[in-house]
């Protein structure tokens, strides 16, 4: 088994996927958060200048989608054939493209308000909306069937922070197909366990 070492942020963002992929795997690793005061210490040794970054035996994986895709290999967790793991990888970038929309680093909160609200209407809602009319009449327990894959983890993790940071769209109750794997996603009994101890963060 490599040494795993995933450095990112004290924050969930686009690193909790990466984490929770581990969690449900059992899978042991080096869970390394750097504060904002301790980054600019960092960034230069990191591929690229930026996280998340997935240390294999040393090795830098950056980016979130190509850390994600491999761990779903290697953990069994790509949908089981070529097929399913291109859908993971759509969805992945998908799901990653309509929320990076949001405003996140807006500081003027009547122009992030006005920008939030844009997104939601013009991109994430159309976008989760379509989602749901491929996988419906297909999915089962979770988005490929029975067996639980990197997409529905990252689905969870995606909708985890966009619901965070947005309760008042209430997301989940305008997308029930992907409710329905946010849930199942959520009783999974090593995930389950490790949302009521990860750490808080503000994001």
């Amino acid at each position: 088994m490599p040494t795993y070492k995933l450095c990112y942020f004290n924050a969930r963002g686009l690193g909790e996927m990466l984490r929770l992929l581990f969690v449900q795997s059992d899978v042991e690793y080096e869970d390394v958060r750097y504060s904002s005061e301790e980054w600019p210490k960092h960034k230069p040794t990191m591929l690229f200048g930026q996280m998340p970054v997935l240390f294999v035996d040393g090795e830098q994986i950056a980016h979130s989608r190509a850390a994600l895709r491999y761990l779903a290999r290697e953990f069994k967790l790509d949908g089981g054939n070529s097929l399913n793991a291109a859908k993971v990888d759509m969805w992945t970038e998908a799901m990653i493209e309509a929320i990076m929309k949001l405003p996140f680093y807006e500081q003027d909160e009547a122009k992030k308000a006005e920008l939030t609200a844009v997104a939601f209407k013009d991109h994430i809602h159309p976008k989760l909306t379509k989602f749901e009319e491929a996988v419906n009449a297909k999915c089962g327990t979770y988005l490929f069937g029975n067996d639980i894959s990197a997409a529905d983890i990252m689905v969870f993790a995606i909708f985890d922070l966009v619901n965070r940071r947005n309760p008042d769209e209430k997301i989940l109750d305008k997308h029930p197909t992907l409710a329905k794997v946010v849930a199942a996603v959520q009783e999974q009994p090593r995930i389950a366990k490790w949302l009521k101890e990860r750490p808080e963060t503000e994001n």
